[in-house]
């Protein structure tokens, strides 16, 4: 049993065994085999000797120039041949990539060496291709033997990504990958029988056989890289051994590379389907691929009564009389956190979505500096469809048997207020497009992004014509003119930034009729013993509202306006807003805090918390001189 097996709660959840069949949403731990991993220094085994190994553990496994390019990286078997580049040329030297566990060779950057002449022997390496710049005519050499570019001994990877498309080659034939050859780690295992059999094995799983091999896989020269034109490939772990390793020792070899090596492959897997019984249907090869899966967004989707909640980040400067300053504390201003409910569910999916909730901490790091990655979500309507979020808190509840409901409080860290794109609603040229003059149709409340050269123009509009397409585009003028053909075609006037526009950039959204405002005059007391107390204000701006408004039931089309008009304003930027009844005023707000509940189809609630500021919306000045550095 794994750690991160007895760390959870969830009960009979075992590694993964490729002679059991599985039903949708079980759950497996794969670790490659079920037996152990072993360093390829072990020397429990006995029959065959460790003849080469390297690998990328310290800076000392390799010499470089006063530059860091490579220019030998160094045997960690004493007394064995090391790989070397002696050319003074940076072109063919690699530099060293501090820390990454790998060395990466591109275009003509190679390595070699002498004194690996074996007859048999079972080489094991963990590598990473980069795609080649042309995938149906480029094929690139993992490794090679002998000094000549033919004939040569050499492993090679061809093809496109994708079933029955990858290609490994040995020698001049070629064999289907298993597994995506591209942008991934794999495991390549080959097993030389002197000049009769040589096997390749990939990521575990035999792939193929020659007879016959090449003669120069016998030669003492060897060397990895030199694949002119492509983006190179990353040498994570190599090592030999002379003879001819037992099926079981291969396993444990191909062990440690996996646990090493393959951070996003190990661990927690979930049953898309029902899975048969076969090892192709392993988690990492391409059938398997089509059964198994870490995205929480293949299992399950989202039930109406989710929610989102932003909170603004601020600390505000008071300057005394009721101005104030808001200053953003961190780069993300924006806090925001979703409950995600999950409804519905069978005992078997309850079970699957507690099981990786629980194991969302287990994910790789971001990176050597940063703690795990987040779950990549497809949020609910309007948000973005891939954002990162961190589940913190879940809630379960069962009303019997195979009536439960899940709800999942998750935090949303690295998706930027600064992107002009948006944070959470996006422009995504779907339903928030660039402007153009053309448009197939308008909509009330579609909402442009109009890529203006002047910083006041420039920004998000929105539509508040009536609904326009090709058909009804003449006639009343309440939306643009009608344009040639099926598009609708808007002039100049009518254009976000015209005089008979139809474009707003205010907050033109009408609250619920339904209103509340409290309102709290500043003032200063003076209490003298004996005495009454006495007020006066606090300077003079002493009426300062912080209100709430309402948008329910609205539709999805006025809810993504209205969301997107606030994520753009990152709960700080100023913007006016107008009164109701009795107030009738014009005032300058900020929106540190909403939320918003989907709770069906065309049906959203929206309530928006607004403080008013004591500025114009707009500013009098801008600071739009260019600095040039000399």
């Amino acid at each position: 049993m794994s750690s991160i097996i007895s760390g959870l709660n969830i009960k009979n959840i075992f590694e993964y065994n490729p002679l059991l069949s599985y039903d949708k949403f079980d759950i497996i731990d794969y670790q490659l085999i079920t037996g152990i991993s072993v360093y390829p220094n072990y020397t429990g085994f006995g029959n065959t000797g460790l003849c080469s190994w390297f690998n990328n553990d310290y800076l000392e496994d390799f010499a470089t120039d006063g530059n860091f390019n490579i220019t030998g990286w160094t045997n960690k078997v004493i007394n064995s041949g090391n790989l070397l580049q002696f050319s003074l040329d940076d072109n063919v030297r690699p530099n060293v990539v501090f820390n990454e566990p790998y060395i990466t060779l591109k275009n003509l950057e190679f390595l070699s060496g002498t004194g690996f002449e074996h007859t048999k022997r079972t080489i094991f390496i963990a590598a990473n291709t980069s795609s080649p710049n042309k995938p149906n005519i480029d094929k690139q050499k993992i490794i090679k033997f002998g000094p000549l570019d033919s004939p040569n001994g050499s492993l090679q990877v061809a093809g496109t990504n994708g079933n029955l498309q990858a290609r490994l080659i040995l020698d001049n034939t070629s064999f289907f990958a298993v597994s995506p050859i591209y942008d991934e780690t794999n495991i390549f295992t080959l097993i030389q029988d002197a000049g009769t059999s040589l096997k390749v094995r990939q990521n575990g799983l035999e792939v193929g056989q020659i007879n016959s091999p090449n003669a120069q896989w016998n030669s003492s020269y060897f060397e990895i890289g030199n694949n002119p034109g492509n983006n190179g490939i990353n040498y994570y772990d190599l090592f030999y051994f002379s003879g001819i390793l037992s099926e079981t020792q291969i396993d444990y070899y191909e062990k440690y590379l996996f646990e090493k090596y393959f951070p996003e492959s190990d661990g927690l897997f979930f049953a898309k389907k029902d899975v048969p019984v076969g090892e192709q249907y392993s988690p990492i090869f391409f059938t398997g691929k089509d059964y198994w899966t870490k995205n929480i967004n293949d299992l399950f989707n989202f039930n109406y009564g989710s929610s989102a909640n932003f909170t603004a980040n601020l600390s505000p400067l008071k300057m005394g009389d009721g101005y104030k300053t808001n200053i953003v504390n961190t780069i993300n201003t924006l806090n925001a956190t979703f409950n995600l409910v999950y409804d519905g569910l069978t005992d078997a999916q309850a079970k699957c979505l507690i099981a990786f909730f629980e194991n969302t901490p287990e994910s790789p790091n971001k990176s050597i500096y940063e703690g795990f990655k987040g779950v990549t979500t497809n949020l609910f309507n309007p948000y973005k469809s891939n954002a990162e979020l961190y589940f913190k808190k879940a809630n379960f509840n069962s009303s019997y048997n195979n009536i439960n409901k899940i709800t999942i409080e998750a935090e949303s860290l690295y998706d930027s207020s600064l992107d002009y794109k948006g944070m959470h609603v996006v422009l995504d040229e779907i339903k928030i497009k660039t402007y153009t003059e053309t448009v197939d149709s308008l909509t009330t409340h579609d909402v442009f992004y109009y890529p203006s050269t002047s910083f006041i123009d420039r920004g998000y509009y929105f539509y508040t014509g009536i609904n326009r397409n090709s058909t009804n585009a003449t006639g009343p003028v309440t939306g643009p003119a009608s344009g040639p053909f099926n598009k609708i075609l808007i002039g100049p006037s009518e254009s976000p930034t015209g005089t008979n526009s139809f474009f707003t950039k205010d907050f033109y959204f009408k609250g619920d009729l339904e209103y509340d405002i409290n309102e709290n005059v500043r003032l200063f007391s003076t209490e003298m013993k004996n005495s009454t107390i006495e007020y006066s204000k606090d300077g003079i701006n002493y009426n300062i509202l912080e209100f709430s408004v309402s948008f329910n039931r609205r539709t999805n089309q006025e809810a993504r306006a209205i969301l997107k008009f606030l994520d753009d304003k990152a709960g700080f930027k100023i913007f006016s807003y107008t009164l109701p009844q009795p107030y009738n005023k014009t005032i300058s707000v900020y929106c540190p805090e909403w939320n918003h509940t989907y709770n069906f189809i065309n049906n959203n609630d929206i309530s928006v918390k607004f403080i008013e500021f004591k500025n114009p919306a707009n500013p009098e000045a801008l600071f739009n001189t260019q600095i040039k550095l000399t």
